[in-house]
C-alpha cells in the first residue's frame, strides 16, 4: 500500500465527518494491511507489527463507534495514539529502547499483583481464580529471575514524558498532552468549565483531528521501518 496517500499534514486533515469517516476508512485499510505483514523476518521490527498496528486498529474502530460522542470520549482514543507514537519512536531507535519498553509491562504487572494481593499472597477466601492468577504470576517471576530481572527491584512505570524525551518528540508532547489530560480526568475544568465551550463541537474537532493524525503518523512510521529493512 502507498503510505503517501496517509495525511500528515495537519492542515489537511478532514474536519467534516463525511470526509473524516472516509479518512478512518483508509486508516483502518492501512492498520489492517500492516497486521498481516507477517513476511517480515527482523525480529525487532516483526515483534512491533505483531501488537502496534492491532492497537491503531482497535482504537480507529473506537472513533467511528463514536464519532457523534462528546469531547471528552475522542479525547481519550487521541490520547493513545499519541502516547502509542512516543512509544513506537523510541523503539524504533534500537533494541535496547525496545527491550526497555517491554520491561515496563513487567513494572505494570507488579502494580496489579501489589493491587490484588496487597499482603503479598492471596487470603483463604479469595476465589480459585485469584489463587491461580497469583501462582501463576510466582512462575513468572521466577522466569524473570533467570534474566536478571528481580520483582522487588522493579521501579514505578515511566511516565509518558520519558518516551516522548527519549523519541525526541518533546514539542508533541508539550502541545497536546495536557489538553488531553484535561478531558480523560475528572478535572475542575470538566466539571465546572462552560458546558458549551468544554463539550462544544470545537473542542470536540480538535481531538477528531488530532486522532486522525496521530494514527496516520504512527502508520507512516510503520510502512517505513519496513522500507528501511527491505532497503
Amino acid at each position: 500500500m502507498d503510505y503517501n496517500e496517509l495525511i500528515t499534514d495537519l492542515q489537511q486533515i478532514p474536519i467534516d465527518r463525511d470526509a473524516t469517516i472516509e479518512n478512518l476508512d483508509r486508516l483502518i485499510r492501512h492498520a489492517t494491511y500492516l497486521a498481516q505483514r507477517t513476511d517480515v523476518t527482523d525480529s525487532h521490527a516483526k515483534d512491533i507489527l505483531s501488537v502496534a498496528p492491532s492497537f491503531i486498529h482497535k482504537q480507529l474502530s473506537r472513533l467511528g463507534m463514536h464519532i457523534d460522542d462528546e469531547a471528552d470520549i475522542i479525547a481519550w482514543i487521541s490520547r493513545s495514539l499519541m502516547e502509542l507514537l512516543f512509544m513506537l519512536r523510541y523503539m524504533y531507535s534500537g533494541r535496547d529502547q525496545y527491550d526497555e519498553l517491554i520491561k515496563e509491562q513487567l513494572k505494570d504487572i507488579k502494580d496489579i499483583d501489589n493491587v490484588i494481593y496487597p499482603d503479598g499472597t492471596p487470603s483463604e477466601d479469595n476465589h480459585d481464580e485469584v489463587k491461580t492468577f497469583f501462582a501463576d504470576m510466582q512462575k513468572l517471576w521466577t522466569e524473570m529471575q533467570k534474566f536478571g530481572v528481580e520483582r522487588e527491584k522493579l521501579k514505578r512505570p515511566s511516565p509518558a514524558r520519558h518516551f516522548a524525551k527519549g523519541a525526541g518528540l518533546l514539542d508533541d508532547y508539550r502541545s497536546g498532552w495536557w489538553i488531553h489530560s484535561k478531558y480523560v480526568h475528572p478535572t475542575a475544568y470538566l466539571l465546572f468549565g462552560k458546558r458549551e465551550f468544554v463539550y462544544g463541537d470545537g473542542a470536540r474537532l480538535y481531538f477528531w483531528v488530532l486522532a486522525q493524525y496521530y494514527a496516520a503518523r504512527n502508520l507512516r512510521d510503520l510502512h517505513m521501518m519496513i522500507k528501511a529493512i527491505n532497503h
